[in-house]
This record gives structure tokens, sequence and C-alpha cells, in this order.
């Protein structure tokens, strides 16, 4: 994988923000109008979609009145394969899960080495290095977006030990990015 393919933050927020206020505004006139708007947002989502994927996540991570449930780990899941494509905008809002993750990348002794062979300098590392964890990530939590689609929504706050087995998993998955990435490509 090139960890060179983004959606450029500016068109991943513009999109976002474009998208969110047509669910508010469906949201404000009726329940039925937001469901039947944020089913075509879950489908979009379900097909790869990482625009309409960060745009689920954002929706299940508190709800949305009268219409929605708050679903912390479909929030996670939604993000983590958005942010794996490369959506810069959920790179960002997962800044605060990763960051001791990078810091192992800093600190790694062989970090001159992963920056040269992935290109990476002070502007985009938050975004190279975030986009491969969530990749590995997707492959080690085995996250599909069209399974996650298929799930019943159901009321599923966040849970401390649900983020602990997510920060479990991203332990696992650094010394494997960190592999990957001191390799030539």
């Amino acid at each position: 994988m090139d960890y060179n393919d983004f959606i450029p933050r500016k068109e991943g927020y513009s999109k976002f923000l474009e998208e969110r206020k047509k669910l508010n505004d469906a949201l404000d006139r009726s329940r039925s109008e937001f469901l039947r708007l944020f089913d075509e947002v879950v489908k979009k989502a379900s097909e790869g979609d990482p625009i309409m994927q960060d745009l689920a996540a954002y929706y299940y991570r508190s709800g949305a009145e009268r219409a929605l449930d708050e679903d912390y780990r479909k929030y996670m899941h939604y993000e983590i394969l958005s942010a794996a494509q490369g959506n810069e905008f959920a790179i960002e809002k997962l800044q605060f899960f990763l960051g001791y993750a990078y810091d192992q990348f800093v600190d790694h002794a062989e970090f001159g080495k992963i920056k040269y062979y992935n290109n990476i300098d002070e502007y985009n590392y938050i975004y190279i290095i975030g986009q491969a964890i969530c990749e590995q990530l997707v492959e080690k939590l085995g996250l599909d977006a069209a399974a996650i689609s298929k799930t019943r929504d159901v009321y599923d706050p966040f849970k401390p030990e649900y983020f602990r087995d997510l920060r479990r998993a991203v332990d696992q998955s650094v010394p494997i990015v960190i592999d990957k990435m001191k390799q030539p490509k």
C-alpha cells in the first residue's frame, strides 16, 4: 500500500459538512426522513465510501435525537475504516486514540529509515502513520463495512472494556506496521 493516497482534509471535511447538513435538516423535519437519508449513508459506507463511513461514525458516536441511538462500537469501526482508506479528516479525529502509537514510531531507533521509505515529513506523518495503523486495525479486527452495516442498530454506549480492547489491538498492530514501514517500497 502506498501511504500517500489520501482524501485531502479539506475535501473530506467539506463533503462531510455538506452531507451532515442534509441529515440534520432532515432530522429537523422528521425522524423518518432522517432515517431514510441515514440508510443511504450507511449503504454508501457499506460499499466503501470513506466519507460516508466518517459521517456514519459521527452519528453513531452520539446518536441522533429521536432517530438513532449511540453505538460506540460502530462509531469506532466506521472511523477506523474511513481512516484506513486515507480520509485525512477521519485520521485527525482518531489522533487522540492513536497518539501514543505515533510516539512509538517517532521514538523508534529506525524512524529515519521509516521516514525515508514512506516519504514521511513533519507535515504528513500523522496521516501516513495513522492510515497505516488503521489499515492494520481493519485486518486485526476483521472489520468489514458491509458486515457492519448489516448489524442491527442498538444502544451501545462507550464501555471502558471495549476501549481497552481497541487499545490492545493498537498495541499489537504498531510493531507489525513498524516492520512493514521499515522495508523499502
